[in-house]
């Protein structure tokens, strides 16, 4: 109890600047470390001397990255939002050195050494403080919490009846191509689509990919360990830290530990079965681990936005707008959310304060309104529509995924041909209900109480402004159920209106609770949050199926041992960027996932489905070449489709039909069970 004390007394202390790291500090970079080389080393099911180096490294050089732009902007810093610019920082950087540089990564890993041990000395000192015991605390419950939030990634695996179960969602092979692609000496460019051959890399957010790209260098650990070990349990654990800094700076230190324990500790509507099953905040960021960057990322913008509104420095508040416009290359579809909220807030808090200034906001939104359309007519960026066209397909879609389930009945009125406008708003309840689960309920309580008491601060008219840009992006936007990114521009955005309000919304009622006996109410938030990371334990086991029937074929995916054996196989093999093909085209890509190599054609039934311009591209003729080389009957056939395609590995399963000549068919270079591969090079050393 007397430790508690020292929490709450240390947290309502005024902080003081410090000229380096301090104990505390240096005990959360230590910790850290030893949560992240505990995460990859489960996950490896090996300890790698490479891994744990930069492991031990990557804290103090995010810090000094941080460090480094809060002294630039002379902006009041500490130690969770040091970490947080650090880590925007980096991977802004790997990402842009990945896009135009063809070096290898070993040459930026020193740049970065070098930037980050001499740049600091080349700045003016200024305000950082030192790392509290709250701030301790916080950093702590956010690495337990990540971790028990990815038990199902940490654990990734186990064996069942002579095959593995990946108990990861299925796109964690596909996210393993990303960081497989950038491990070369290529530009993305120049390394093209990983999973057809000929195509230009797609758009995409890379960003968040950087960090685990480095340690999957650095560490010489297969791209499937980097994303499931580490890139998605430390974004978990970013988003624990970015709740606790924005309720820092907007109020207090015990402020930013009950908005941590509010949208980390404390189970999602869907968790406890009343949300729709594809509205689950904690299961999606999991499944979708970039939106835990983006959502990171964007709230530190919002930090450095408000800190200047709060200060009258255009300087900080610009800042605020470039890192918010940086959120495209973490999540694209949080970006859309959060992007014109943070410019509105900007432009509405830009000193002086003028009325005019509501005209430019009013001009802005114009602007982007009126631009949309025109991107889409020139292929530039997502292909959406703000037509108000999509909520009747959208919400047929939601009620056919809920038949069989308790909520049913909830969704049956959606059936029908023209539920809208007569039911929407019975819509708007379930949409508030699945978006923002308990806060649905205490935001609004909040809102009520300031407005009654006439304290309304910015941000109660943050958290408004979140909702109000959910409900347009979810009832606003085009779509027919084929479109290429409507429905993730419609659903995946929840998540930042999830966090961001369940953040404001707690910190604000701490501010208020707070105001007449601080210590106390800190004392019963360090003992909620202690307790409360019981949660996560416990419902983080078998979050990756999450609650809809969809989990049953996306998750828990059984793979053949020998398939494994296969990929690894191909994966120890020269040169990296050969080219792989598994013979049922790859649908969950994880020959290519496991592989760490580029596939010939891969998943053509979701790039048909998915993409529009897959669809007009020659998609027919590049099977057409991989049909050919499948039913060559001789040598010199088998010669000419293997110039034609590139392929160097060919993965055949136990049950194809192979009519290649014998001499050639019967001599794979690897072979388990049944399961094949073929260095299809060697039919060159072979006579037609």
């Amino acid at each position: 109890m007397s430790y508690i004390k020292e929490l709450a007394k240390t947290g309502e202390q005024k902080q003081h600047p410090a000229p380096g790291f301090d104990t505390y500090g240096l005990l959360a970079c230590l910790l850290i470390s030893i949560f992240f080389i505990g995460w990859i080393t489960v996950a490896n099911k090996s300890l790698n001397f490479g891994s744990v180096v930069f492991l031990f490294a990557l804290p103090w050089v995010l810090l000094r990255a941080g460090a480094i732009v809060t002294a630039a902007l002379r902006f009041p810093s500490f130690f969770a939002l040091d970490f947080l610019l650090g880590v925007t920082v980096v991977s802004i950087a790997v990402m842009s050195w990945k896009f135009f540089l063809p070096l290898s990564l070993w040459v930026l890993l020193i740049v970065f050494l070098v930037a980050v041990a001499s740049i600091p000395k080349l700045l003016p000192r200024h305000r950082r403080d030192p790392l509290s015991a709250l701030g301790l605390l916080s950093v702590i419950v956010s690495l337990v919490a990540a971790t028990g939030w990815s038990q199902d990634l940490i654990f990734p695996t186990k064996p069942l009846n002579g095959t593995v179960v990946f108990k990861p969602w299925s796109d964690f092979f596909i996210h393993a191509t990303f960081v497989a692609r950038s491990l070369g000496a290529e530009t993305l460019f120049q390394v093209g689509n990983y999973e057809w051959k000929g195509l230009p890399a797609v758009f995409y957010h890379y960003a968040s990919y950087s960090i685990p790209i480095c340690l999957s260098k650095v560490g010489s650990l297969p791209a499937y360990t980097s994303v499931v070990g580490f890139w998605a349990p430390f974004g978990s654990f970013l988003t624990g830290l970015a709740s606790y800094a924005l309720g820092r700076v907007f109020w207090s230190q015990g402020a930013g530990l009950l908005a941590l324990i509010a949208t980390f500790l404390i189970p999602d509507a869907c968790l406890l079965n009343v949300a729709h099953p594809t509205y689950g905040y904690f299961w999606l960021q999991h499944a979708a681990p970039g939106g835990l960057y983006g959502v990171a990322v964007a709230g530190t913008a919002l930090i450095l936005i408000m800190q200047g509104v709060r200060e009258e420095c255009r300087v900080w508040i610009a800042s605020g707008v470039v890192v918010g416009a940086l959120v495209v290359f973490f999540k694209i579809q949080i970006f859309a959310a959060a992007f014109p909220l943070l410019v509105s807030f900007a432009i509405v808090g830009w000193p002086p304060r003028k009325q005019w200034q509501w005209l430019i906001l009013g001009g802005c939104v114009a602007a982007g309104v009126a631009l949309l359309p025109l991107a889409n007519r020139f292929y530039i960026g997502p292909n959406v529509r703000f037509d108000l066209s999509g909520s009747v397909w959208y919400w047929q879609v939601l009620a056919k995924m809920t038949n069989g389930t308790p909520l049913e009945s909830w969704y049956r009125v959606f059936n029908g041909a023209h539920p809208f406008p007569l039911h929407l708003p019975q819509a708007i309840g379930l949409l508030l209900v699945n978006a923002l689960g308990i806060f649905a309920v205490v935001a609004p309580l909040v809102w009520v109480i300031v407005a009654y008491r006439k304290i309304w601060q910015a941000s109660e008219s943050i958290s408004l402004a979140a909702v109000a840009i959910l409900l347009l992006m979810t009832f606003g936007m085009g779509g027919t159920g084929t479109s290429d990114n409507a429905h993730e521009f419609i659903h995946r955005p929840f998540v930042w209106a999830y966090w961001l309000v369940g953040s404001l919304a707690a910190g604000r009622l701490f501010s208020i609770l707070a105001a007449r006996r601080p210590q106390v109410w800190t004392r019963s938030v360090v003992v909620s949050a202690i307790t409360l990371t019981l949660v996560p334990v416990c419902y983080g086991f078998g979050l990756q199926h999450g609650k809809g029937s969809v989990g049953n074929v996306r998750s828990s995916i059984h793979v053949d041992r020998d398939l494994i054996d296969c990929a690894r196989y191909i994966r120890n093999q020269a040169p990296a960027d050969a080219v792989v093909q598994d013979s049922q085209l790859d649908k969950f890509l994880i020959v290519g996932g496991l592989s760490d190599r580029p596939s010939f054609a891969a998943r053509v039934d979701e790039w048909t489905r998915q993409s529009k311009v897959f669809r007009e591209s020659g998609y027919q003729e590049q099977l057409g070449k991989l049909q050919r080389l499948q039913q060559a009957t001789s040598i010199p056939d088998l010669q000419h489709s293997v110039r034609e395609t590139g392929i160097r590995w060919y993965v055949a399963h136990p049950d194809d039909t192979n009519v290649w000549p014998a001499e050639f068919r019967d001599h794979p270079a690897f072979e388990s069970n049944g399961y094949r591969v073929y260095d299809m090079q060697r039919c060159f050393d072979l006579r037609g």
